[in-house]
């Protein structure tokens, strides 16, 4: 399964911590000129005002987040996402580059692997996320993005380590997802459409965190949607005076009224209504095209 690749070199957390245990260990090895080296690299580099300084303030937003209800860590966890997007990321990669280059050398390329970060799983789960939102993602890197998502709001709801919140359900979560996802791209086309991607995220997160809430209220939605265009569809001209086509319409309303009822009642598996409704979606789509 394709999935997002984490480089250390390029996570803004993750080199920022490298350069405060840098700081640290000059300091305690009383070497001045290393000590004044590093402190001019990070204010350079993180100082107020400068795009990697701006990124990094995400970090800490997660970071310091912790005993919050569920609702509230979405909603942070939103919120970083959107202030992610709308950062320069061409500025921010030219900084990333030009830091690398200045620590490989001041330092040598050994320094990425130099120092140990106790939050390194978190710091490269935030940056992971960050960089997710500011792109438009294959099934299973979306797949991926939401696994990552739920980890940090497990952390944000817990007072424990990032560690022990993860490792409940990792390994799990990780298995669900790579199913989920190995089904979908065996059975539907890489060309999925917006509203299937989007109820296909609802149902892949529901599958991790067996909250069925939205992804029931995006079904309604959808169902609702595609409702509309059956109705649409019965009184154009084209379908009007082609009786084969009618009669295909009007079968294929009478299976989506089946799937309806059966959804509503709860005798069809939310499985079941989500293939259906998203191939009830493929053909709203050709209808609507057509008009």
């Amino acid at each position: 399964m394709a999935t997002f690749k984490h480089n250390k070199k390029r996570d803004c957390g993750l080199v920022y911590e490298f350069l405060v245990r840098q700081l640290s260990t000059a300091m305690v090895e009383k070497d001045q000129g290393k000590y004044k080296r590093t402190l001019e690299i990070v204010r350079k580099y993180y100082g107020e005002g400068t795009p990697l300084a701006e990124e990094r303030e995400l970090f800490d937003v997660i970071k310091n987040a912790r005993g919050m209800s569920e609702q509230s860590a979405r909603r942070v966890l939103g919120e970083v996402e959107r202030h992610a997007q709308k950062l320069d990321v061409k500025k921010i990669d030219i900084k990333k580059s030009n830091l690398i280059k200045e620590i490989n050398y001041t330092y040598g390329k050994d320094f990425f692997s130099a120092h140990r970060v106790p939050d390194y799983r978190l710091i490269a789960s935030i940056q992971m996320v960050i960089d997710a939102a500011r792109t438009q993602n294959r099934l299973t890197e979306t797949v991926q993005r939401i696994q990552l998502e739920e980890g940090l709001v497990r952390y944000m709801t817990t007072r424990g380590s990032f560690h022990e919140s993860v490792a409940q359900r990792s390994g799990v979560d990780a298995l669900v997802m790579a199913m989920v996802a190995k089904r979908f791209d065996e059975k539907y086309s890489k060309s999925l459409s917006v509203p299937q991607k989007q109820l296909l995220e609802k149902y892949i997160r529901y599958q991790v965190t067996n909250d069925a809430k939205p992804l029931r209220e995006a079904l309604v939605k959808q169902i609702d949607s595609i409702s509309k265009m059956f109705n649409r569809a019965r009184g154009m001209k084209e379908v009007k005076a082609d009786e084969a086509m009618l009669n295909k319409l009007l079968e294929a309303a009478a299976g989506f009224g089946k799937d309806i009822v059966g959804f509503a009642a709860g005798t069809q598996n939310l499985d079941e209504t989500v293939e259906h409704v998203m191939m009830y979606q493929n053909l709203a789509e050709e209808v609507e095209s057509d008009e």
